[in-house]
């Protein structure tokens, strides 16, 4: 992807996602009091990418709808909030203080009134499901189904932290000691591309695809979500705080097997080095610096991130590869669906 389609994909993607914002809005702040809308709405006036209400937008152009469609972008509007929701909650679980370069809701308010803002994004999830209309049973399934997937991924997410703090019988009945890349991928199958997938369906349905179609649309989304991740990942170990929006290594401080680089940085490692970086990530007698700075060279020592960049890509592939037999009238549209998956890695690298 040339420089000039980097920045006209995100050029695109920016105005779509913004263009639901108003009706995120207007879904979240119904019947809340006056008081309490600035913290509300923080999480959301805080930005973010809006890439998975863009997609669902996407699709809906591309099987016929324009972006003023009140259905489709209502239908938008509510996968966003979604993800909202999931980052309001997913801040309170990792007691986590930045997000895009800005205090998190629980870290600017609290947890408790930040765990009362995530029930007002519940409730607004419900309300735009059923501004779909005729669609608002389909798409509450969609919603549904997604919440519930996202909920799977971040319980194994939790699983795969190394943390002894979590003092729960739960957690620690459970707690995984080694992560493959099949727990991997079943982790962020969830707490990642099953929002992506359902953004894409969802745009796909509305807009009448065929059930085939909208299969298509979703498996779209699954890949481009898997690829959008493991790029992710690779910045939270490679960037730095100016260009992420968030805290940087924060895998290694939270002491996270679940993140693509370091689990394929212990497959890379000879042994020796491989257990040196397994007891450092999982050692609770270091500080956070510490860890980072016995972590960090290993991690650079295999020599993991061409073998990163690659793995993102071939999800990135995959994807275009479910879109190339849909009826989509316009090859555009289906040109830019295609470098919206590249988009997802290439942001990264």
């Amino acid at each position: 992807m040339s420089g000039s389609d980097f920045k006209e994909v995100f050029s695109e993607l920016s105005v779509l996602g913004k263009s639901v914002e108003e009706k995120m809005y207007d879904f979240l702040l119904r019947d809340t009091h006056d008081n309490f809308k600035d913290l509300v709405k923080w999480q959301t006036a805080t930005g973010g990418k809006r890439l998975r209400p863009a997609l669902t937008l996407l699709f809906a152009r591309a099987f016929g709808l324009s972006e003023d469609n009140l259905i489709s972008r209502s239908a938008a509007a509510g996968i966003e909030l979604i993800h909202t929701y999931s980052l309001i909650l997913d801040d309170i679980i990792d007691r986590g203080d930045l997000r895009r370069g800005k205090k998190t809701t629980r870290a600017k308010y609290g947890d408790e009134f930040a765990i009362l803002a995530a029930i007002i994004y519940r409730e607004a999830i419900y309300e735009a499901a059923k501004s779909t209309e005729k669609y608002f049973t389909d798409t509450l399934e969609i919603y549904s189904t997604a919440i519930r997937q996202l909920t799977e991924g971040e319980r194994l997410d939790i699983l795969f932290e190394q943390k002894e703090d979590r003092e729960n019988e739960y957690f620690q009945n459970h707690q995984f000691t080694d992560v493959s890349l099949s727990d991997y991928l079943e982790m962020i199958s969830g707490k990642t591309a099953a929002l992506l997938a359902a953004a894409c369906k969802l745009g796909a349905m509305v807009a009448g695809a065929s059930p085939d179609e909208q299969i298509r649309a979703e498996e779209y989304g699954r890949s481009a979500g898997i690829a959008f991740q493991i790029a992710d990942d690779y910045l939270d170990i490679f960037s730095t705080a100016d260009t992420f929006g968030k805290v940087i290594y924060k895998d290694i401080i939270e002491q996270k097997l679940g993140n693509f680089v370091i689990v394929h940085a212990l497959r890379l490692l000879d042994t020796d080095d491989s257990n040196a970086l397994k007891r450092f990530l999982t050692d609770q007698d270091i500080t956070d610096e510490a860890r980072i700075n016995k972590c960090y060279p290993l991690i650079e020592k295999s020599n993991v991130k061409e073998f990163v960049m690659k793995e993102a890509q071939r999800w990135a592939d995959e994807a275009k590869e479910h879109i190339s037999s849909l009826s989509i009238r316009d090859d555009s549209m289906r040109d830019l669906l295609a470098k919206v998956a590249d988009f997802s890695v290439k942001r990264a690298f």
